[in-house]
């Protein structure tokens, strides 16, 4: 067999090294860098989808309450049935007492003419500023009087006491025959706007509010976009709203730079748009990419320093061999084969069938190598997936899914944390039980979709009466709710209990199988300090009872009974 020349073993056991170190490392450090940026895109899309979820909430909110404002006022039957400044006066300025974010409320006749305008005098002082202001010329004027509804303009200049743009609400006034009496309207104060949105954008993160005619309402402070901007001549803007809604998507007009962002439908035609940071294109790739960079120059510098050690460590079987090999005297056994005689010839094909069997089973080795990532990859995506389902699962339970408001499993949990963290600190808490009047008359009288509407819409004004005060609020029962506060003082407690119970009487739902002609509340609160023996099942009966005494009473109203009183009467049963 002739000779065949071959690299020495000190070049195969550096391909070895190189081909088992560097390249399963570059291999697992591209697949970090991958993992790490997708991991990066999509937190920021959550952050994204949360920000744009609560602004479009909030506003959505806001707009609703002051259109349903005006329009409650529209229906007041004594205003419809005399329509005159001396009506009409009153309650606009209580209107715009009750909602501050009313900049400007108005009466007009049906021909434009203003009889009354509130506040009564404008920024220099001067009164009947109003006189001789027609809405004639301003459409939302006349939509509102040809639908019969009431109706939220877009941005348009305005003249009168809140001069510059400004959006506007208006709702018809009709007598009891039928007759258009006029139009009751309201001009919103939009820096109010200005402030939710600044307070709803995360740092780094900008919302824009944009009316049915895509023109700037309000931005935040990030882009601070002049009033009135159309949208669509901002490129940033334009590239937004050419997307489909609730799609985040690059909305930056630069190739190399990257701004995501995400458009909110509203109710008539208004938009909200979240906007992410401003980041380079794949930056988020770049701190992997660094650690991948170090993570190979280690490995090159530890192959460098181990290669001397594992090439003389390759060496040392073949040294042996050939000692061996040299030791060996062919003329003790002439049996001997003539492969062995001629040692440096035959040893070739013993090397050529070891190389062959080690290459095999590296092969096989690799394929296992192989087939284990996947199996790993798989049970990670499947265990991710896992995990956000139980998150997800985890939340729903503790959700009422009618009203969005804490269920009662939610509320046993969050009440019992609650209660130990004042065990720990000190300090009083106070508990409030609330309970829907009549309802079961209500869903026998206008039927159970109409009772399903009523509980949201008290959950909503109760989360608008308390939200801001309480540590927990949730739907306890069918027509039930309960809030715990802490800490609290009984005159906190009162005034959120007469708070919530106003709230809902200013739904003004009506209700004919109530003696008030309307769905009321009824609430009782109780105030319990928290000592070593103090117990909250205690605090919530005392709520429960003191909301027993409010239905005895005769409902509508708010009670208290204090946790003495409660042992009190348990030692008199």
């Amino acid at each position: 067999m002739p000779w065949r020349h071959h690299r020495s073993l000190t070049r195969r056991a550096a391909g070895a090294l190189l081909l088992f170190a560097l390249l399963p490392a570059l291999v697992l450090g591209l697949a970090l860098s991958a993992w790490y940026q997708h991991q990066q895109a999509q937190a920021a899309e959550a952050l994204l989808a949360n920000m744009a979820d609560g602004s479009e909430l909030a506003l959505r909110g806001y707009l609703a309450r002051h259109r349903d404002a005006v329009a409650t006022l529209a229906r007041n039957p004594v205003l419809a049935a005399d329509f005159v400044p001396s009506i009409a006066a009153p309650r606009l300025h209580l209107l715009q007492q009750m909602y501050p974010g009313f900049l400007t409320t108005f009466a007009a006749t049906p021909d434009g003419a203003v009889i009354w305008a509130e506040p009564a005098r404008d920024a220099s002082g001067n009164s009947h500023y109003w006189q001789g202001v027609s809405m004639a010329e301003r459409p939302f004027f006349h939509r509102a009087l040809r639908s019969g509804k009431v109706v939220v303009s877009g941005l348009f200049l305005s003249r009168g006491r809140g001069q510059g743009m400004v959006v506007a609400v208006a709702a018809p006034v009709r007598a009891a025959d039928g007759r258009l009496a006029g139009a009751i309207g309201a001009v919103l104060d939009l820096h109010r706007l200005q402030r939710d949105l600044d307070f709803l954008a995360s740092a780094g993160n900008a919302l824009v509010l944009l009316d049915p005619h895509d023109q700037v309402v309000a931005s935040s402070s990030l882009l601070r976009l002049p009033r009135g901007t159309p949208a669509r001549s901002v490129p940033l803007l334009h590239r937004a709203l050419a997307a489909p809604a609730d799609r985040v998507v690059d909305a930056d007009p630069v190739l190399w730079w990257q701004r995501l962002a995400l458009r909110g439908a509203l109710p008539d035609g208004w938009q909200v748009l979240a906007l992410g940071p401003r980041q380079f294109f794949g930056q988020a790739w770049l701190p992997a990419l660094a650690l991948l960079g170090l993570l190979l120059i280690l490995l090159a510098v530890v192959v460098r320093l181990l290669l001397p050690r594992a090439t003389w460590r390759l060496m040392r079987p073949v040294r042996e061999m050939a000692s061996a090999l040299a030791d060996f005297d062919p003329s003790s056994n002439s049996a001997l084969p003539a492969p062995l005689l001629a040692a440096p010839y035959e040893l070739r094909p013993i090397v050529d069938a070891l190389e062959a069997h080690t290459a095999l089973i590296q092969a096989l080795l690799a394929q296992r190598e192989e087939t284990l990532a996947e199996r790993e990859h798989e049970i990670e995506l499947r265990t991710r997936e896992l995990r956000r389902a139980v998150a997800a699962l985890n939340e729903s339970v503790r959700t009422d899914a009618l009203t969005g408001l804490t269920n009662y499993r939610g509320w046993r949990e969050i009440a019992e944390s609650v209660w130990q963290e004042a065990r720990e600190h000190g300090g009083e808490v106070g508990a409030i039980a609330c309970d829907i009047d009549f309802f079961k008359g209500y869903n026998d009288t206008y039927g159970h979709p109409a009772g399903d509407a009523c509980l949201r819409r008290v959950a909503a004004a109760l989360q608008l009466a308390l939200g801001a005060h309480v540590r927990v609020l949730a739907r306890t029962g069918g027509e039930e709710f309960s809030a715990l506060i802490a800490p609290a003082t009984r005159a906190q407690l009162e005034q959120l209990a007469e708070a919530a119970r106003a709230a809902v009487a200013a739904l003004d739902i009506a209700h004919a199988a109530s003696p008030r002609g309307h769905v009321t509340l009824s609430l009782g609160y109780s105030l319990m300090l928290v000592g070593p023996d103090a117990r909250l099942d205690v605090l919530l009966r005392a709520a429960d009872l003191a909301l027993y005494r409010a239905k005895r009473n005769g409902r509508d109203q708010a009670c208290e009974l204090s946790v003495n009183a409660l042992q009190k009467l348990r030692v008199e049963e």
